[in-house]
């Protein structure tokens, strides 16, 4: 008998392991997305970055998305608060996270972090990295940067104006002396209660110049005209420029409430992700893709 219990708590654990065996078989035959996680050699530091790509081959027409995280957020972290992930497990569209050093990126004057006290050369690992993820400069690159990440992102549009077909600023101001002067395409997220960058003039806050301001200054450099297009949903409202100089569009979307988060549920409603996807692709604002 008790040579039998033995047996059979055994077939029993087989049996368990099997059915787990099985079970990861199947999500990953089920799984949507594929990730990578890829080096490249910039100067004398290899610095890594992470592809997350459909299961089916995409178009050339779909878009690449890179996302600069924020500052102490890990990859796994800024994916999960993103919420871009719906739109690569739908087949529309390519993700690409660089990772940073230390969780925070290098944007010059000691700011922000580990990255920005040891010089870390992350405008090089960016631009680098552009010709590995889309060669030829064949498929539609959007960048979009949250706070410490939006920063960097603004140096790109006032250094090298081009280098992507449009930019999402997610609750950060740009550094001193970098000052966007050619027209691009650009949207600014915002929040009317963050007290990190303030709304507007007269506002207590972390960064400068306040969100209308700067937004502001954007218009001026895309030399927009009067015409715009305004979405209000949920907590949110969106402005659009689409007449601005050089084929270029802007676009103010502000959340009333969500401090200094990337907007997303259950706080904020619709999410950036949504709102931004419909701006780089020029669609209808639609929840996000539901995953397979």
């Amino acid at each position: 008998m008790k040579l039998f219990l033995i047996l059979a708590a055994a077939f029993s654990v087989t049996l368990g392991a099997a059915i787990f065996a099985g079970t990861q078989v199947i999500n990953a035959v089920e799984r949507p997305t594929s990730t990578s996680t890829l080096s490249i050699q910039v100067g004398d530091q290899t610095r890594s970055y992470e592809v997350i790509l459909p299961a089916k081959p995409l178009p050339k027409s779909a878009p690449i998305i890179m996302m600069l995280s924020g500052k102490a957020a890990s990859t796994s972290q800024e994916i999960n608060r993103d919420q871009y992930l719906p739109y690569a497990d739908a087949d529309m569209a390519e993700l690409v996270y660089p990772v940073a050093i230390h969780e925070s990126w290098n944007v010059g004057s000691k700011c922000c972090g580990w990255a920005g006290l040891h010089n870390v050369s992350d405008v090089a690992f960016i631009k680098d990295l552009i010709p590995k993820i889309d060669p030829g400069h064949e498929r539609p690159l959007y960048l979009v940067g949250y706070s410490n990440g939006g920063r960097l992102a603004y140096e790109f549009a006032c250094d090298d104006p081009g280098l992507f077909d449009a930019i999402a600023v997610a609750k950060a101001d740009p550094m001193p002396g970098c000052v966007v002067s050619t027209p691009q395409t650009i949207i600014d997220i915002a929040s009317l209660d963050d007290t990190w960058v303030p709304y507007k003039p007269g506002e207590k806050g972390q960064e400068s110049p306040p969100a209308t301001v700067q937004f502001a200054r954007l218009k001026a450099a895309d030399g927009c005209d009067s015409t715009t297009e305004v979405t209000k949903l949920g907590n949110m409202t969106d402005t659009t420029w689409t007449q601005c100089a050089n084929d270029t569009r802007l676009s103010f979307a502000v959340w009333t409430t969500g401090a200094h988060n990337f907007p997303r549920p259950p706080a904020d409603y619709p999410t950036a992700a949504a709102v931004t996807w419909s701006f780089f692709n020029q669609t209808a604002l639609e929840p996000l893709p539901k995953t397979k």
